[in-house]
């Protein structure tokens, strides 16, 4: 599959997702000021929620949306690349494209996404003087290992969905428990040290939205050697999906 049709690709996908629309692909904006709006405003003045530790009104909201930006981008990403084969068999019938690339789409498209609301997310930042400043720097390798960590797990789970279509279903509860299990909403204080021992080491998650908290809302470098276990995790997991997709790549395309 050459670049050009995962660019073609990427761009299909992100403007279909607005097509019929009177403002069209202003949506891609108008939905993460929204909940910008809605967790950083309304959480401070109107609920009163506090992030402990943190002075500023808007503490909690800043945590709360630079976990949530994240983990929408993961989930999205592991989500419809468990379901990419199925969704494009009509195009692998017809056209011989590389299964391995076919998802790189998928993940474009939510990078596009998520850069957007990220841009908002840090201009609400700046007005009220909680940009983090240079170790903004570190943010795109954090990102990037998440995103590869995704792409590894969409992959793999995309090429079992193709023989049990039950595995959709599941990804969507897998998603959903994670989200709840890894401090996104809550904090980590609030939960025994043992519980905290756990996070750190069988939460892959918890890694990069650590990492995340740590850059934004503390303006903290962030825990270099759990970032660096996430890089092997998630290169573990990417190898393991292409080598079963390979392995399997001729039953895939029967099936389909």
């Amino acid at each position: 599959m050459n670049l050009a049709l995962i660019l073609q690709f990427t761009k299909q996908d992100f403007f279909e997702r607005y097509s019929g629309s009177v403002l069209g692909a202003l949506w891609a904006f108008i939905h993460p000021l929204v909940m910008i709006f809605i967790f950083v405003v309304i959480f401070a003045n109107v609920m009163g929620t506090r992030l402990p530790g943190i002075s500023s009104v808007y503490g909690y909201g800043v945590y709360l949306v630079a976990g949530l930006l994240p983990w929408m981008a993961f989930a999205n990403t592991v989500s419809r690349c468990s379901s990419v084969f199925l969704e494009k068999r009509a195009v692998i019938g017809k056209v011989r494209v590389s299964l391995p690339y076919l998802p790189l789409y998928v993940l474009l498209s939510e990078t596009v996404t998520f850069l957007i609301a990220f841009t908002i997310f840090m201009s609400f930042l700046v007005v009220t003087g909680h940009f983090p400043g240079k170790i903004l720097i570190l943010l795109p390798f954090v990102f990037l290992v998440q995103q590869v960590f995704a792409f590894g797990l969409g992959l793999f789970f995309g090429v079992l969905n193709v023989f049990l279509r039950d595995v959709k279903e599941m990804v969507g509860i897998l998603l959903t428990f994670w989200f709840w299990l890894t401090p996104i909403v809550w904090v980590m204080d609030i939960v025994p040290a043992a519980v905290q021992a756990i996070q750190v080491a069988f939460n892959p998650a918890f890694l990069f939205i650590d990492a995340y908290h740590q850059i934004v809302v503390h303006q903290q470098v962030p825990d270099i050697s759990g970032l660096m276990r996430l890089v092997v995790i998630a290169h573990l997991v990417l190898l393991a999906a292409y080598f079963l997709l390979k392995w399997l790549e001729k039953d895939v395309r029967d099936f389909l």
